[in-house]
């Protein structure tokens, strides 16, 4: 009913004070999810799999927010309802938080989120839908699905800022404190709409749980909410797997999602058929970017086929969702699906699928399952419409098939866990170079070996007698010991000599079953060979100093960074652990990002020198081409850090160093 004063005079809109709290709450909400990442990003070894889990998470948590602001508009009157909110908000802006520890799976990050941020981020998951649902009783000439559009316009600006805007300028600590400044002035905001609503005293009797919805109804609403979901989940993981999992990365495919919500309810409807071929269109352009750039293309072009593919098929499926939309007396229950239908797609994408599949085919398998979704939405169109419909299906379903297949090409063996997806492959033999076999994690060759007898002994892939890591390692003198932050096959362990000791740190199991039982470097080294399991920064930390003559990190030359391997707090703690006059190396290697500024500023801030040393690739010896960062210890540094460029565990960006 409208809120009218004595006499008929008109009040005010409540408007002017939940629109502020809608906003406000939505740019929190969005805002709190790549700064809770990237925090827990050093305590899971810098895996991509962290982002997917956090996606699982906030979807799963705005579903029990949704689920909650509709018991509260079905159950209880509304003076009721803006009491219990009151204290809610209350209790959510007192309640302790409980420390995040480390850990190697999914659940430890669903446990950790849940203790940092779980119920912040419950209460700002209630604040849209029940808003609206106030803001409809409170006036009913207000259009409260429009603050939908607003709600996530304030989203995509907290996830523009974050990156571009905050992440590079401010240590994480001080955003942190930042956010909790703000979220107690939403508390606030909330408090104060829980008393405009006492005071208007609307007048609307509980309802039952389930509305006369048919079924139908209700699996469009989870089924187009899914889709979007899905897609956003997968396009997310492919993205971090082949670039690196920093929140920039996670900003942009969650960035175009949200605009998906704010162009589908900031209109009354949008054409079908239109929809569905602008969907078709982009996933042809997500399938040109699977079959021909992923390997070779600058990181902007790759990006922006792969936004501009999601962007259109969440339209498709937002906009779909939108126009099923009820009225708003069922306002709640038509939210409380869709972000069922969001947790759903996040966890087919997140959890089923990746324990089911040994490759990354989450994002193909969409696109295939998609296509059809567009040819049934545009059936009955004309002869030439269907038969141009029907081949853009078929070329944007290749891909899944072409990935499968260079998937098991010369596989002999594959696995996936938390940490990526491993292959082991032959590669035949070719004119001039025996048969190879390899390690890939992802696209990334992560270690190679001849299979040929003569000359398994020989260092290959980045490794070779020509690279940095070769040349420190081939020095002539007494016994040394020698640490390496990353195995991969084993391939330095061949620079064993009689009396050595190489201690190898790895925090992916699978790797380590890998390099053993389909390479021979470990079993053939002359070397001592030693290997610690677990993340080599958590694992080093709780070590006495190792006197280590060499260490080498190499744990950047695939494309996902782990950024907390690399900041002042980590080097360190390397130098702690080298024996005076030691040598510290990088392997830097790296298509999307270039390193070389951030060691070059570590260096300098420890007061050490610092060099760079590369070398080409060597098709015969299976050498490729690779990037050395040497640290010498006992060399003073030649000019002051770079600022700009210098990490440390509360303050580094990925920004500056992508190609």
């Amino acid at each position: 009913m409208t809120a009218a004063g004595k006499g008929g005079s008109a009040r005010p809109s409540p408007l002017w004070v939940i629109g502020p709290a809608v906003v406000l709450g939505a740019f929190l909400l969005f805002l709190v999810q790549p700064m809770a990442g990237k925090r827990l990003l050093p305590l899971f070894g810098g895996s991509a799999a962290v982002w997917s889990s956090c996606l699982l998470f906030f979807q799963s948590v705005l579903l029990a927010g949704y689920v909650y602001a509709h018991l509260l508009a079905r159950r209880l009157e509304p003076r009721r309802q803006a009491v219990l909110h009151a204290l809610v908000a209350l209790a959510c802006l007192l309640a302790p938080r409980v420390p995040p520890r480390a850990g190697g799976d999914p659940l430890h990050v669903l446990l950790a989120l849940a203790g940092t941020v779980g119920l912040p981020y419950f209460l700002l998951s209630t604040t849209s839908p029940l808003l609206q649902h106030w803001l409809a009783l409170a006036d009913s000439r207000s259009r409260p699905y429009r603050l939908s559009a607003w709600s996530n316009a304030a989203c995509a600006l907290a996830l523009v800022a974050f990156p571009f805007l905050l992440e590079p300028r401010f240590p994480l600590s001080r955003l942190e404190r930042l956010w909790h400044a703000l979220f107690a002035a939403e508390a606030f905001l909330l408090a104060a709409v829980a008393f405009l609503l006492w005071r208007l005293r609307p007048a609307a009797p509980p309802r039952p749980l389930v509305d006369g919805a048919r079924w139908r109804e209700r699996l469009r609403w989870l089924a187009w909410s899914a889709l979007g979901s899905a897609f956003l989940v997968a396009t997310t993981a492919h993205l971090t797997q082949v670039v690196a999992p920093a929140p920039l990365l996670w900003v942009a495919p969650m960035l175009v999602y949200l605009l998906t919500y704010v162009a589908a309810f900031a209109r009354e409807e949008m054409p079908g058929r239109r929809l569905a071929r602008h969907a078709l269109l982009g996933l042809l352009g997500m399938a040109l970017a699977l079959l021909f750039l992923d390997l070779q293309a600058v990181l902007a072009a790759k990006l922006g086929l792969y936004c501009l593919g999601l962007f259109l098929v969440c339209l498709f499926a937002h906009g779909t969702l939108a126009a099923s939309k009820p009225e708003p007396a069922r306002l709640t229950s038509f939210w409380t699906h869709a972000a069922a239908g969001g947790a759903l797609g996040s966890l087919l994408a997140g959890v089923a699928l990746p324990s089911l599949l040994k490759g990354y085919f989450e994002l193909p398998l969409l696109m295939a399952l998609t296509a059809p979704l567009c040819l049934w939405k545009l059936r009955g169109g004309s002869r030439w419409a269907t038969q141009a419909a029907w081949m853009a299906a078929i070329f944007a379903a290749t891909p899944s098939l072409a990935l499968v297949e260079n998937h098991y090409s010369g596989l002999v063996d594959a696995g996936r866990n938390f940490y990526g997806s491993l292959r082991i492959v032959d590669e035949p033999a070719t004119d001039g170079r025996p048969k190879l076999r390899k390690m890939l994690h992802g696209l990334v060759v992560h270690g190679s070996q001849f299979l040929a007898p003569e000359l398994e002994d020989t260092p290959t892939a980045y490794y070779g007698r020509a690279s940095a890591a070769g040349l420190l390692l081939s020095r002539p003198g007494a016994p040394r010991r020698a640490g390496i932050i990353g195995l991969g096959a084993g391939a330095l362990a061949a620079y064993g000599r009689p009396g050595d000791v190489f201690r190898f740190y790895e925090i992916n199991p699978m790797v380590v079953g890998f390099s053993r039982r389909y390479f021979t470097y470990l079993a053939r080294s002359a070397a001592r060979i030693e290997i610690a399991e677990g993340d080599a920064r958590l694992t080093l930390a709780a070590e006495p100093p190792q006197r280590f003559d060499v260490l080498a990190v190499d744990a950047f030359s695939g494309d996902a960074i782990p950024a907390h391997l690399l900041t002042r707090e980590a080097f360190a703690l390397y130098l702690r652990h080298l024996a005076p006059g030691g040598a510290l190396a990088f392997h830097i290697s790296n298509q999307y990002a270039d390193l070389a500024p951030v060691v070059r500023a570590l260096a300098a801030d420890a007061g050490v020198s610092c060099t760079r040393m590369s070398s080409p690739p060597d098709a015969r010896a299976a050498a490729l081409a690779s990037v050395w960062m040497v640290v010498d210890t006992a060399r003073p540094a030649s000019a002051p850090a770079d600022r700009r460029y210098l990490w440390t565990d509360d303050e580094n960006s990925i920004l500056r160093v992508l190609r």
